[in-house]
């Protein structure tokens, strides 16, 4: 049992990609489409409307089992009502960012649930990682890190 969520959303394609993994379970998707100030996300968001084109880009490739959020991962994990089998994180890369989206699921995640994100390369995510997860708990495959609950 538990729920999905994807921090960070932006276009879209990695959401439809989860969801119909998941599916029938519904996924949350978090994000405030926003984007970034200073990098690619937020000059695409400045531009134009970036969470129009995720809605048509999850409503085309997915089976209706998508809910957006459009807050920050502060606002949305106090309403959860019930424990995360999955959680995927890429949102800002800072230390206190990381640590503290990590942190804030923590206690939610079940058994045999998976939480992971994209950009390990990011010195402050992997350091933030660490300190919370320890050496050796984090694996990583390619850009993507993986924490597995027993």
């Amino acid at each position: 049992g538990g729920s999905v969520t994807r921090n960070s959303s932006l276009r879209g394609r990695s959401t439809c990609s989860i969801a119909n993994a998941c599916h029938p379970r519904t996924l949350h998707a978090i994000d405030t489409w926003d984007g970034t100030p200073g990098d690619l996300s937020g000059q695409l968001a400045a531009e134009r409307d970036i969470f129009a084109q995720w809605q048509a880009n999850v409503a085309h490739h997915t089976r209706g089992n998508v809910v957006a959020h459009r807050q920050g991962w502060r606002e949305f994990v106090p309403t959860l009502d019930g424990p995360v089998a999955f959680a995927f994180i890429d949102a800002d890369h800072s230390y206190i960012e990381v640590k503290e989206n990590v942190e804030a699921l923590l206690p939610r995640m079940v058994s045999g649930s998976v939480m992971c994100g994209d950009d390990v390369h990011h010195k402050p995510l992997l350091r933030a990682l660490r300190d919370v997860f320890g050496l050796g708990v984090v694996t990583s495959a390619s850009s993507v890190w993986i924490a597995r609950f027993p």
